[in-house]
C-alpha cells in the first residue's frame, strides 16, 4: 500500500467544497425535525445540534489549516456559540487528529536528512498535541533533556494558502456592502499573519523576545527554544510540566481570579510595554505550573506595533478614563476604526461601540458569558441601529490579530467567570499609576521594564 505524501490535502475547489457538503448535511438534519412532533420534535433537535457539533468538530479537524484555526477562535466564544458546539470545539485546542508517523519521518528527513530517533536519545512517536499547523511530540536530547518538537503538517501551507483564498473573497464581497471595510488590509493581514505561523524558525525568534522580555518574571513564563535544533517545519523547545488551563474550571473563584489576571497582564503588557502580542488565545496555548506561574507555549501568530500605533491605542484609552466621549471619537476616528464622515453622532456612536471596552469602563467587572457575548454581538451586527454604524467602521491595517485576541480573551476569561479591576490594570501601563493588585506588585518587582 502507497504512503501517505500528506497530512493535509485538498485543493481550492476540494476545500471550498467540504463546508459546503457539511451545510448540505446540516441542512438536511434540520428538515428530518419537522417529521416529528412535540417532546419528539423537541428531543430530535437535541439530537440535531449534538451530531451538528460534532460534524463541525470532526470536519474543522481534518482539514486543518485556517479552517481548523477558525474553529479554534470559535471555541473561545463563550456566550455567542452554543454550549454543546463550544464542547466539540475545545477539542481542537490540543486534540486534532495525528498524522501518520511516516508523515513525520518524512519531515526529518527533509530538514535534518535523519529520522527523529538519530537526532534525539528518545522520540515518542505518539503526539501528545496536535493543531492546526503541526503536532507536538515529547523527545530527550542526548544530554538526557527533556523538550517538545513541534512538527508541521505537509501539504498544511498550500491548504491555508486555498482556505485563505476563499476567505478573502468573502471578505471582499461583505466590503461591498460596508462603506467603510477596506478589505485590502484584513486580507494581508489574514495572509501574513496565518502563513507566518508556518515558519518555525520566525517563530522561534517571536518566543526568543519574549523569553528576553519576560525572564525572571514571577507568574509569566516562556520556554526555552533550542535554536541549533529548529528548522523551518521543526521546532525544539523546553518540555514544559503543567496542567492544561482547563483545570482552572475546577479550582475556586479566587485561583480562577488570579489566573485570569496573569493571562490579562500577559496580553496587554506585552502590547503596552514591549509593542508586542501574541495572537493566538486559545486554551491549548497556556499550562498552570506547580509554583502559580502560567507557560506561555506558542508564539506562532506575534505582531509587532510601531511606538504610534500604541500612542494611538493609549490616547482612545486615555479619552475613556477621562469620560471625553469627544476625544474618544477623535481616537478612533484616527486608529481607523471608524470613517471621520460616519453620520452618527457621539452619543449614537459610543452608545454602540463601548461594549468593546466595557471591561475598563468601571471599577471592577466580572466577565460572563453574557458580556462576552455582547462584545462580539455589538462588532459583528449587520442589522438595526448596530447594523448600520458597523457599516462605517473598519478593521485597520495591523489590528485583525488585535480584535481576535480581545475577543478570545473576553470568551476565555468569562469560562473563569474571572474578576478584577480591570480598569486600574490598564491604568499601570498607560498612566504609570501604582500597581493595583498583589499581582501588579509581583509583576513590577520582577519585570525588567515596569517602574517599581
Amino acid at each position: 500500500m502507497q504512503r501517505p505524501r500528506r497530512a493535509v490535502n485538498g485543493g481550492r475547489l476540494a476545500r471550498s467544497l467540504r463546508p459546503a457538503a457539511l451545510a448540505g448535511r446540516t441542512a438536511a438534519r434540520w428538515a428530518g425535525t419537522y417529521a416529528t412532533f412535540g417532546s419528539r420534535r423537541e428531543a430530535a433537535r437535541e439530537q440535531f445540534a449534538l451530531r451538528t457539533a460534532e460534524d463541525v468538530r470532526r470536519t474543522m479537524g481534518e482539514m486543518k489549516g485556517a479552517v481548523m484555526k477558525f474553529g479554534q477562535i470559535l471555541s473561545l466564544m463563550t456566550g455567542v456559540v452554543p454550549d454543546g458546539m463550544l464542547d466539540e470545539l475545545s477539542a481542537l485546542q490540543a486534540d486534532a487528529p495525528p498524522m501518520a508517523y511516516n508523515l513525520v519521518e518524512d519531515v526529518f528527513e527533509q530538514e535534518y536528512g535523519c529520522p527523529p530517533h538519530q537526532l534525539f536519545r528518545r522520540f515518542e512517536r505518539a503526539p501528545f498535541a496536535a493543531a492546526s499547523i503541526g503536532q507536538v511530540h515529547r523527545a530527550v536530547l542526548r544530554d538526557g533533556t527533556p523538550v517538545a518538537v513541534k512538527v508541521q503538517y505537509p501539504g498544511v501551507r498550500e491548504a491555508i494558502e486555498h482556505d485563505l483564498a476563499n476567505v478573502g473573497m468573502l471578505i471582499a464581497i461583505g466590503a461591498r456592502f460596508s462603506q467603510g471595510l477596506d478589505a485590502a488590509p484584513i486580507v494581508r493581514d489574514l495572509k501574513d499573519g496565518i502563513l507566518g505561523e508556518l515558519d518555525y524558525l520566525r517563530e522561534a525568534a517571536w518566543q526568543q523576545r519574549f523569553r528576553d522580555e519576560f525572564e525572571g518574571h514571577a507568574f509569566i513564563y516562556v520556554p526555552r527554544v533550542y535554536h541549533e535544533l529548529t528548522k523551518p517545519r521543526v521546532l525544539v523547545q523546553e518540555l514544559v510540566r503543567g496542567r492544561p488551563f482547563a483545570a482552572a474550571l475546577a479550582l475556586d473563584q479566587a485561583s480562577r481570579n488570579r489566573i485570569g489576571e496573569i493571562i490579562f497582564r500577559y496580553a496587554f503588557g506585552s502590547i503596552y510595554r514591549h509593542r508586542l502580542f501574541n495572537g493566538d488565545p486559545h486554551p491549548g496555548n497556556y499550562l498552570l505550573r506547580d509554583d502559580g506561574s502560567v507557560a506561555f507555549v506558542d508564539y506562532g501568530c506575534v505582531a509587532e506595533f510601531s511606538a504610534a500605533t500604541v500612542e494611538g491605542f493609549e490616547r482612545v484609552l486615555r479619552a475613556l478614563y477621562a469620560e471625553d466621549r469627544t476625544a474618544w471619537r477623535r481616537g478612533i476616528e484616527a486608529v481607523g476604526i471608524i470613517r471621520p464622515d460616519a453620520p452618527f453622532t457621539t452619543d449614537e456612536l459610543y452608545g454602540h461601540m463601548h461594549w468593546y471596552w466595557e471591561p475598563i469602563l468601571h471599577e471592577r467587572v466580572a466577565f460572563t458569558p453574557e458580556l462576552a457575548g455582547e462584545m462580539v454581538r455589538r462588532n459583528t451586527q449587520t442589522t438595526g441601529p448596530g447594523g448600520r454604524i458597523n457599516e462605517h467602521c473598519n478593521v485597520p491595517e495591523g489590528m485583525v490579530f488585535l480584535t481576535r485576541i480581545n475577543f478570545g480573551l473576553a470568551g476565555l476569561l468569562a469560562n473563569l467567570r474571572a474578576e478584577a479591576p480591570w480598569r486600574a490594570i490598564i491604568g499601570e501601563y498607560i498612566h504609570g499609576t501604582r500597581p493595583a493588585t498583589e499581582l501588579g506588585w509581583l509583576s513590577a518587582r520582577t519585570s525588567r521594564t515596569a517602574p517599581v
